[in-house]
Protein backbone atom coordinates (compact mmCIF):
# COMPACT_ATOMS: atom_id res chain seq x y z
CA UNK A 1 0.00 0.00 0.00
CA UNK A 2 1.32 3.57 -0.45
CA UNK A 3 3.26 5.46 2.38
CA UNK A 4 1.67 8.04 4.18
CA UNK A 5 3.41 11.67 4.68
CA UNK A 6 2.62 14.78 5.57
CA UNK A 7 2.42 16.19 2.47
CA UNK A 8 1.03 13.51 0.28
CA UNK A 9 -1.89 14.12 -1.75
CA UNK A 10 -4.72 12.21 0.15
CA UNK A 11 -8.31 10.52 -0.78
CA UNK A 12 -11.42 12.06 0.04
CA UNK A 13 -12.96 11.31 3.22
CA UNK A 14 -15.97 9.41 2.21
CA UNK A 15 -13.72 7.79 -0.17
CA UNK A 16 -10.95 6.94 2.36
CA UNK A 17 -13.08 5.32 4.37
CA UNK A 18 -14.50 2.73 2.08
CA UNK A 19 -11.38 2.27 0.18
CA UNK A 20 -7.24 1.92 0.33
CA UNK A 21 -5.18 3.45 -2.39
CA UNK A 22 -2.20 1.43 -3.72
CA UNK A 23 -0.48 4.06 -4.69
CA UNK A 24 -0.21 7.89 -3.69
CA UNK A 25 -3.49 9.91 -5.29
CA UNK A 26 -2.58 10.92 -7.84
CA UNK A 27 -3.88 11.91 -12.00
CA UNK A 28 -4.34 8.57 -13.62
CA UNK A 29 -4.49 8.41 -17.65
CA UNK A 30 -6.31 4.96 -18.00
CA UNK A 31 -5.76 4.92 -21.73
CA UNK A 32 -8.45 2.22 -22.28
CA UNK A 33 -11.17 3.51 -20.44
CA UNK A 34 -9.95 7.01 -23.03
CA UNK A 35 -10.72 8.92 -19.71
CA UNK A 36 -8.18 10.53 -16.82
CA UNK A 37 -9.06 9.87 -13.36
CA UNK A 38 -8.09 12.29 -10.36
CA UNK A 39 -8.21 10.10 -7.42
CA UNK A 40 -7.74 12.92 -5.09
CA UNK A 41 -10.87 14.45 -6.50
CA UNK A 42 -12.62 10.95 -6.95
CA UNK A 43 -16.20 11.11 -5.02
CA UNK A 44 -17.80 7.79 -3.94
CA UNK A 45 -20.23 7.30 -7.39
CA UNK A 46 -16.90 7.73 -9.06
CA UNK A 47 -14.76 5.49 -6.92
CA UNK A 48 -17.59 2.84 -6.50
CA UNK A 49 -18.20 2.68 -10.07
CA UNK A 50 -14.31 2.12 -10.93
CA UNK A 51 -13.84 -0.55 -8.38
CA UNK A 52 -16.26 -2.63 -10.14
CA UNK A 53 -13.75 -2.85 -12.82
CA UNK A 54 -11.58 -5.88 -12.35
CA UNK A 55 -8.96 -4.32 -14.09
CA UNK A 56 -8.45 -1.01 -11.95
CA UNK A 57 -5.97 -2.01 -9.35
CA UNK A 58 -5.35 1.92 -7.87
CA UNK A 59 -8.79 1.86 -5.10
CA UNK A 60 -9.20 -1.53 -3.19
CA UNK A 61 -12.55 -2.29 -0.94
CA UNK A 62 -10.80 -2.47 2.54
CA UNK A 63 -12.01 -5.08 4.70
CA UNK A 64 -14.47 -5.13 7.61
CA UNK A 65 -13.04 -5.33 10.88
CA UNK A 66 -13.94 -8.36 12.66
CA UNK A 67 -16.05 -7.98 16.18
CA UNK A 68 -14.79 -10.31 18.42
CA UNK A 69 -17.76 -12.54 20.77
CA UNK A 70 -18.10 -11.84 24.03
CA UNK A 71 -16.59 -14.12 26.29
CA UNK A 72 -18.50 -16.56 27.94
CA UNK A 73 -19.40 -16.63 31.52
CA UNK A 74 -18.77 -19.91 33.34
CA UNK A 75 -21.28 -20.50 36.38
Amino acid sequence: MAKKTLNQPQLRPEVAEKYTATITPCVIEIQRLGRTVDLTQLTLEQANELVQDPKFIYLVPKKAKRKRAAPAVNK
